[in-house]
């Protein structure tokens, strides 16, 4: 189970698309020496190498590698700015509960349920959903659960991020779920390969 992976910082498709780039040119390289171009410590490669292998693109540890369908997207869109890109992103994101619990909790069942939601709602939902793990950690008024839920309302509302993706918006101090036309899940690399041509 992985819940709080990303630390402070959001996915960033410039930041994950460049870390791809020079970890594949420099395969020697570790999470300090991959950070220093973006100004940032070691803790910042290894936080968008958690963001890589949770969308699909790369497998864990290093040297990075990329996953079949990550061969995929990278031989093709290699700045990661696709409507494409973005939907399988987003898929391999919420798809499965092991990668990204909060993630799956969020898109698949807390979201389909709601038109409008509020932060507290969203965060009420988030420790009902993780407090089993440990009431101390994400029970009611958890700062993890804060942070989990900043950085899904940031992913999903930035451009930056899958903002384009369209699926929330922000209303007021609410937000609501939106109901884009959605690309893919795509199951194997050439169905992904056929979606890019």
């Amino acid at each position: 189970m992985a819940v709080l992976f990303h630390g402070n910082f959001a996915l960033v498709r410039p930041r994950m698309a460049g870390l791809i780039k020079l970890a594949l040119e420099q395969p020697e390289l570790k999470d300090k020496a991959l950070a220093e171009p973006f100004d940032y410590g070691a803790p910042f490669a290894a936080t968008y190498r958690s963001w890589l292998h949770k969308t699909g693109l790369t497998n864990l540890g290093l040297p990075l590698e990329l996953t079949e369908m990550g061969k995929v997207v990278f031989e093709h869109d290699p700045s990661l700015e696709s409507d494409i890109t973005k939907w399988f992103l987003h898929h391999e994101l919420v798809t499965d509960t092991e990668r990204a619990e909060a993630w799956h909790y969020f898109a698949m069942e807390f979201l389909p349920k709601t038109e409008t939601f509020n932060k507290e709602e969203l965060l009420n939902g988030l420790a009902e959903k993780l407090s089993p793990h440990s009431m101390q950690h994400f029970g009611p008024g958890s700062k993890l659960n804060k942070q989990i839920a900043n950085k899904i309302i940031q992913v999903y509302t930035e451009q930056s991020g899958l903002g384009d993706l369209g699926l929330i918006a922000k209303d007021g101090t609410s937000y609501k779920r939106l109901n884009p036309k959605q690309l893919g899940p795509w199951k194997t690399a050439a169905s992904l390969e056929k979606a890019y041509k």
